[in-house]
């Protein structure tokens, strides 16, 4: 670690959770040892107090050095796409800006990256808000450990990729980080005294005024945002008071032995979960690492995991990791708050950003917030885990666009779908398809049951790119394009001129998973072979339905009365391509149009 620069209190924050892992603490903390915490403030109650004096005062730091690798990415998870054209990084940089012209001063705002994410997210910081980009301090980098042999617990190695020895010491290395880099100590020394900290998938996790002017005004040292917990919530951590010094700490289920487990999942008894949302003084901080040795000794967390993430038969390690709110314990005097499930919304799974993805929820103030339509209530979301574990699989499901779940109150898929935003889930639904194949949920209003299983296929169907170059001369005129028909039949031709038109009417809004596209023709020369040429580049463009007339005829007008035909949006074309020279005689040497 010393060569590879890492920071003295890092070193000496990993040298802690080494000794806990070998001298075999088991980190358990029984039930006997703790109480249930006391009532908590509740943040709803916070009206009139605010004060944005203490805004000058205070610094946002979102935690971005997660991957998503659970979720299938390989990016920062944080520039994925959550709502709209917006990623995460998107609406928490509106959120700053906006805050800034709302209060007329300048909140500080950080990033804390790690070695995986901190080139992705400051192009993007680049490229789209040079203003935050170019400020001093934006990005301070978590540190890295090495990952341990499971066996011997010697560093890991992996010959073809050394870059997987290392790894991320979890958000617990907030501390050292902020330490061992310096940022502690010029924060401190511009006046900075307040410091929120929130995780970055995390869009409810705004800089509340209320919140911060209750927080400077307790002169408490720590406080953190808690939320009650459900029967949802039982299997996670949850605040306690120890019983020998009355400190507020967590504990969290791999802390929970097993005889103390009902009592561990118990919502009645202890009420509190930790949001991840918190609230540090700097300068209090500052004097616990000082006295501590130059780190915060917090709680092992020891994960087991296989060297290269990616090779499920690689060699067998051990991650050690710490947890940012465990610091709770080490603040004497620390404190805690209930506030709105509003302010903890993180995306873990695809279920979480199908329903930000929808119109279940709505943007105010760039940021996400339940539509008053759902009644108070977010439906509750059940895709399939082993078909939807990953962020692909879900843009592969809504390609055609994201159903309106606004008046859904349950959505459980099973198997393979395609879904689209024709579709309008309503109620109790559960989608069914217990074949391999992907199966399209019609459009229209889906409520109740529906099983796929023998409905026609979405097929295994994979668009090919092919790059070409534009065609001189080829535009059409007054009555559409019209060439001989060898250079019709010439590479490409034609299919440059079908990409030309559906790039210009994706361009213009059209949803192509709504209405349908017309082929039809005089019957010429080459008419079936443009027609699957047509065909295929319609589907590999996204179109769901497509009408040919029979054989691949169907006159002019007979198009032009289908096009104006009502009836559901299903049934209505967005276009067509009519095969027809008019009058012009048709063969190999003659017209085609």
């Amino acid at each position: 670690m010393e060569a590879e620069g890492i920071a003295t209190s890092a070193i000496s924050a990993f040298e802690s959770t080494f000794q806990s892992l070998v001298s075999g603490n088991t980190g358990l903390i029984p039930e006997s040892t703790i109480s249930p915490a006391p009532d908590l403030v509740e943040s709803e109650n916070f009206t009139g107090d605010a004060d944005t004096s203490y805004l000058s005062k205070t610094v946002v730091l979102k935690l971005n050095g997660g991957l998503g690798t659970g979720m299938g990415l390989d990016k920062a998870k944080s520039l994925l796409t959550v709502k709209g054209n917006d990623t995460f990084l998107d609406l928490t940089a509106k959120q700053i800006i906006e805050m800034r012209k709302e209060f007329g001063m300048k909140v500080k705002f950080m990033l804390m990256n790690s070695f995986s994410t901190s080139e992705d997210t400051l192009n993007f910081f680049k490229e789209n808000y040079p203003e935050l980009a170019a400020e001093d301090g934006l990005e301070m980098m978590q540190n890295k450990v090495p990952k341990l042999d499971a066996e011997t617990l010697e560093p890991a190695t992996c010959a073809t990729d050394p870059s997987n020895e290392w790894c991320p010491p979890g958000h617990g290395d907030l501390y050292a980080a902020l330490e061992g880099s310096g940022c502690l100590d010029a924060l401190l020394k511009d006046g900075y005294k307040y410091m929120f900290v929130s995780n970055s998938d995390n869009l409810g996790a705004t800089l509340d005024l209320d919140i911060l002017s209750y927080f400077a005004k307790a002169d408490a040292p720590f406080t953190m945002e808690c939320c009650k917990r459900t029967v949802n919530d039982k299997k996670g951590g949850h605040l306690a008071k120890r019983v020998t010094d009355g400190q507020l700490i967590l504990r969290e289920s791999a802390m929970c032995a097993d005889e103390d487990e009902e009592a561990f999942q118990d919502i009645s008894k202890h009420r509190f979960f930790n949001t991840n949302n918190l609230w540090i003084r700097l300068d209090k901080l500052k004097e616990i690492i000082n006295a501590s040795g130059g780190f915060i000794p917090l709680p092992m967390i020891k994960n087991k995991k296989t060297v290269d993430p990616k090779n499920d038969s690689s060699q067998k390690v051990v991650q050690l990791e710490t947890a940012m709110g465990a610091a709770i314990e080490c603040f004497k005097g620390a404190t805690a708050i209930v506030v709105p499930r509003t302010r903890f919304a993180p995306v873990k799974k695809c279920n979480d950003l199908l329903l930000l993805r929808s119109d279940a929820y709505i943007l105010v103030n760039n940021k996400p917030v339940l539509n008053p339509a759902c009644g108070g209530k977010a439906p509750t979301m059940a895709l399939d885990s082993k078909k939807y574990k990953f962020v692909g699989a879900l843009e592969e499901a809504t390609e055609g666009g994201i159903p309106s779940l606004v008046e859904c109150e349950e959505l459980k898929v099973s198997g393979l779908v395609r879904m689209s935003r024709g579709t309008k889930f309503v109620g109790k639904v559960e989608i069914v398809n217990n074949s391999d194949e992907a199966k399209f949920v019609p459009c229209g209003t889906v409520t109740g049951k529906l099983d796929l299983t023998d409905a026609v296929g979405a097929g295994p169907l994979k668009p090919t790119v092919v790059k070409t170059a534009p065609i001189e001369g080829q535009k059409p005129g007054t009555s559409g394009l019209r060439k001989k028909t060898k250079e019709f039949m010439s590479p490409n031709y034609l299919e440059n001129f079908v990409q030309a038109a559906y790039e210009s009417i994706k361009e213009s809004g059209t949803n192509l998973s709504e209405g349908s596209l017309l082929i039809g023709g005089d019957g010429r020369y080459y008419n079936p072979e443009a027609t699957q040429i047509i065909i295929k580049m319609a589907v590999a463009n996204g179109a769901k339905r497509i009408w040919v007339g029979e054989n691949g005829l169907m006159s002019t007008p007979a198009i032009s009365a289908t096009i104006r035909e009502k009836g559901p949006a299903w049934q209505k074309a967005y276009g067509a391509f009519i095969l027809t020279a008019s009058h012009n005689p048709g063969g190999p040497d003659e017209d085609f149009g």
